[in-house]
């Protein structure tokens, strides 16, 4: 075997190890790329149905937009006026705003009239006149409602362009169509949702550079440390091939081909290990139940980055091999291996270990430390933990985005004592830089957020917006800048002045806080809600009492006489154990006493069974909850809907019914000397008559029901409506409905429109009903907070019908929202878990591999130091020193290298940290990356580097502490003959 085969195929165990460590490096490196671009593909699928449609750029003046137009932009001239009531609007030009696509429409309004001084706003609720001052004129216009919801917020003016141009124009936007599919770079997104997630997954790569990096030099440390171990192997053969007339570069060449050789194996080994590493640990947390919706699998972006870290490794495998041959390949044939220990302090201190395992442990450490304060950096922007504090978010909502609930929730909680704050979190980009808004009362975010202003002051007007300090850097803004903003998921266009900047901890210190009426316009949010409640800390639940403890009650009616009356009663626990609630039901003068045992955060029914009392209407009561039961025979008889009033000779249809909703067939149905038939489904037509009061009566052998309608010649042809809110006391997670049923009692069809209004707003239905006929409708309300709400239904024809329905549950089920799993976690941090799937998961995984990585290295360090010092190990053997006691000594010198490698490593990775952050590397989803680490966080980092430098101590010295003392003074390529380091023996 020639030497050059020799030394590049023969392969001792500690190239074995040499392999495994880059391997480990690799696998990390792929493991992390891995999970990366899987969340990041996850978090682009949460907004993949968001386009951003359209891209808005502002200029400060109407030339300089149309300069930058270009073909296919449209440019739309505004200017700022002051409107009535004092606050700063804007007017945009109509024909602009219309040919950009930013109107309902197109921009279709009607101009009320036409002329130059007529201008629209969406919350008019009629014409009107109005006074507008501009930087250059003033303006009387005509105020029109504006249909329909546009990008442009309700408060803004649209106006013909002459009107914009006597007001005097102070800017404009300059709005591009974005092909469906792609990422605008410039402007800012009218949906931005998918360019936040996207630039966000981009940014989150290039932070993985950093990543990257650190792997490159452990790479490097471990190929130098073997390969220098190699050359004490190999001294020899070196020597042999030296002095038969080899050139130094030969020697090179050849240890630096050996390095890349024992690289490439290791990153082939290490891809491998990467990917199956992250599916088996996501099919065990799956089969552990956690909530994950992570799919990893190998992608071409996944490919390519692992391709080009692995052809990086192996570059840098092979100089770092050259440079580790450098020493022999340079000196006389002679010298090859003669090195000279280093006396110092520190070689002084040790009893086995070399001196020189300082600078590759440090080296090895560094790149330790500074992962771990990066991912702890991420960890802190995604999933921020505040102490004590509660997120009140809408159970079962799959993003925060998708959750609306009240914001008087906020209410409920101050009246406790309880700072809280309704917020909208808003995803937005500008310039392809993403970052996060969130609409909320300053106040009241100061409340529950270590909050403090720098500059500027509080905002107080309707369009006026703070910026934490970090994302003033990052977006350049300051103190009276205007920020152009877009819609999160639905299109929008909103534009605010920045009246102050504030410091803040962790992410808050990176977003924008604008008024909650422009994000929920931003967000398309209806008035009075918001996505989630944000408090400092929960309330404190008081022992049950019937009143919050029934949620609802239920009674059959009717019921026939001498039978039972099944009453069923819903008990909810708000509480965060189980508990037994004692309820009592009463019907009539009856009482029945039961305990109900309730899981914590559940409910149980429970049926509760009386007595049927004497015939006629009885009461069921519990705690403040009642409901009426009728007590009748079987074959009672009785008169289905009829109207009030009826016109001269009109015809109604009359139906006879049980109580129990069964046809009375052949009843008599009398109106003075008229009288019918009912046929078999208990119904018949009779003509009541000429005006007057008129007596309705049926008799079905003896059996009798009657009823009194007045006939006049004003009365129309109206429908009896009954109307419910089902159910009638809902709770704060439901959304009641008004169920409207419509009876037609007359030979002719109706049609009746019916106006609903409620808390919420208000709605229209049209019922359409034949001869006889009964027709249903259901109009859906806004969820409530607790309380006493009323409900109003108006019919074209007349009829008013007023409902009231009560919200059940007190401030505690707030309470229970808000430890439904959320508590103690901020909103941004459940936006972004539930979009990268499992947070925690993605973390620990990544954490694990760095781990792995890290005890590799320090591994490969520590087994050149003791492969230089085995020959004193087998002395130390040889002598009567226990197995035991020579690891006992290895370990005290690992841990006095560890202690001085990581007071080294930990000023060189922050360091490294910060001069990469300064060079704007480390902003994920437009968040700083923090590079300080907190007490806590150094303990944790100080103390992982110890137990990683023992870790690789003692897997360095396992093998030789298993070896027979004699071989350790034995001569070979895996335990070879060496001199003392002081020279020849």
């Amino acid at each position: 075997m020639s030497y050059r085969r020799a030394l590049l195929a023969r392969w001792s165990r500690r190239d074995v190890l040499a392999v495994v460590v880059v391997a480990l490096a690799i696998a990390f490196l792929t493991g992390t790329v891995l999970l990366v671009v899987t969340a990041g593909d996850r978090t682009t699928a949460v907004a993949a149905g968001y386009d951003a449609g359209s891209t808005v750029a502002t200029h400060g003046s109407v030339a300089a937009a149309e300069a930058a137009a270009g073909d296919g932009a449209a440019v739309v001239p505004f200017a700022t006026v002051e409107s009535p009531d004092g606050e700063r609007r804007y007017v945009l030009d109509r024909r602009g705003a219309g040919a950009a696509g930013l109107l309902p429409g197109g921009g279709s309004d009607a101009d009320g009239g036409g002329g130059a001084t007529v201008a629209t706003l969406a919350t008019a609720d009629e014409r009107a006149p109005v006074e507008l001052r501009g930087s250059a004129g003033t303006v009387e216009a005509t105020v029109t409602p504006r249909a329909g919801r546009g990008p442009v917020p309700p408060e803004w003016y649209v106006a013909p362009s002459d009107a914009v141009a006597e007001l005097g124009p102070t800017g404009a936007f300059v709005v591009r169509d974005a092909p469906e599919g792609t990422l605008p770079h410039d402007g800012v997104p009218l949906r931005a949702a998918l360019a936040f997630f996207a630039f966000g997954t981009g940014e989150a790569l290039g932070a993985l550079a950093v990543v990257a990096g650190g792997s490159a030099l452990l790479v490097a440390v471990v190929v130098y440390s073997v390969t220098r171990m190699t050359v004490r192997d190999r001294r020899a053969a070196i020597r042999v091939v030296r002095s038969t007339g080899a050139p130094p570069r030969t020697v090179l060449g050849l240890f630096a081909a050996r390095a890349g050789l024992l690289v490439v194996a290791g990153v082939a080994l290490g891809y491998a290990v990467g990917v199956v590493a992250v599916n088996a640990a996501v099919n065990v947390a799956v089969f552990a139940g956690l909530p994950t919706s992570l799919a990893p699998r190998v992608t071409p972006t996944v490919a390519g980055v692992v391709a080009a870290g692995g052809g990086a490794a192996a570059l840098i495998g092979a100089v770092s091999g050259g440079l580790a041959a450098w020493p022999a390949a340079r000196c006389d044939p002679a010298d090859v291996g003669a090195e000279r220990r280093r006396d110092g302090r520190l070689a002084a201190r040790l009893s086995i270990l070399d001196a020189r395992a300082l600078v590759p442990t440090a080296a090895t450490l560094t790149a330790f430390v500074a992962f771990v304060v990066l991912v702890a950096g991420v960890a802190g922007v995604v999933g921020p933990l505040t102490a004590g504090g509660a997120t009140v978010s809408e159970p079962g909502a799959v993003h925060p985005i998708a959750s609306s609930v009240p914001a008087t929730y906020a209410t409920a909680l101050r009246d406790r004592g309880i700072d809280a704050s309704p917020e909208i979190l808003l995803f937005e980009a500008r310039d392809g830089q993403p970052y996060a808004a969130r609409g909320a009362n300053y106040s009241a975010f100061a409340s529950v957020t270590d909050t403090q202003l720098v500059d500027g002051r509080a905002p107080n007007g309707s369009d006026e917006a703070v910026v934490g300090r970090d994302l003033a850097a990052t977006l350049d803004v300051d103190t009276g800048d205007s920020l152009t903003m877009g819609g999160s998921t639905d299109a929008g266009l909103h534009r605010v002045r920045v009246v102050g900047v504030f410091a803040a901890p962790g992410p808050y210190d990176d977003q924008a806080l604008v008024p909650l009426p422009v994000a929920r316009h931003l967000a398309n949010r209806a008035s009075g809600q918001v996505h989630f409640v944000r408090a400092d800390r929960l309330p404190e639940g008081d022992p049950f009492d019937q009143r919050g403890a029934v949620a609802d009650l239920s009674a059959p009616s009717p019921v026939p006489p001498n039978g039972s009356v099944p009453v069923e009663v819903t008990v909810r626990n708000a509480e965060g154990d189980e508990r037994s609630i004692p309820v009592a039901v009463a019907l009539g003068n009856q009482s029945i006493e039961e305990s109900v045992t309730v899981p914590p955060g559940g409910q149980r029914t429970v049926t509760v069974a009386f007595a049927a009392p004497p015939p006629g209407r009885h009461e069921v009561r519990v705690g403040d909850l009642n409901r009426t039961v009728t007590v009748a025979p079987r074959d009672a008889v009785r008169l289905g809907p009829l109207p009030e009033r009826a016109p001269p000779n009109a015809t109604l249809r009359v139906r006879v019914r049980t109580h129990y909703g069964d046809p009375v067939p052949n009843a008599t149905v009398a109106v003075g000397n008229r009288s019918v038939r009912t046929g078999a489904d208990g119904g018949a037509w009779i003509e009541p008559g000429g005006p007057g009061e008129r007596r309705i009566e049926v008799r079905a052998g003896d059996r009798t029901a009657s009823r009194e309608i007045t006939v006049a010649a004003d009365a129309t042809r109206r429908l009896p409506l009954t109307a419910e809110v089902r159910p009638d006391r809902p709770d704060a997670l439901t959304r009641p409905t008004v169920r409207l049923r419509a009876t037609n009692p007359w030979n002719r069809t109706v049609e009746r429109r019916y106006e609903v209004a409620g808390p919420g707003g208000s709605s229209e239905r049209t019922v359409t009903a034949a001869p006889g006929a009964n027709r249903t409708a259901e109009v859906s309300l806004a969820r409530q907070p607790p309380g006493s709400y009323d409900v109003t239904v108006r019919s074209s024809g007349g009829t008013t019908r007023e409902l009231s329905y009560r919200v059940t549950g007190d401030d505690r089920l707030v309470s229970a929202l808000a430890s439904g799993g959320a508590s103690g976690q901020s909103g941004i941090g459940q936006a972004v878990e539930a979009a990268f799937g499992n947070l925690r998961l993605v973390v620990a995984v990544v954490l694990g591999l760095a781990t792995l990585m890290t005890v590799g290295g320090t591994t490969a360090s520590f087994a050149r130091a003791v492969h230089a010092r085995r020959r004193t190990i087998g002395v130390y053997r040889a002598t009567g020193a226990s197995p035991v006691r020579v690891a006992a000594l290895v370990f005290r010198d690992a841990l006095v290298v560890g202690a001085l490698g990581t007071a080294i490593a930990i000023p060189a990775g922050l360091l490294a940290l910060r001069a990469l952050a300064r060079a704007d590397y480390l902003t994920v989803f437009g968040v700083r990356l923090s590079t300080t680490p907190t007490p806590a966080l150094l303990a944790g980092v100080v103390l992982g580097a110890l137990v990683v430098t023992a870790l690789g101590a003692g897997l360095a010295t396992a093998a030789l502490l298993r070896v027979d003392p004699y071989r350790l003074f034995a001569t070979g390529p895996d335990v070879r003959d060496e001199r003392p380091e002081g020279g020849e023996p």
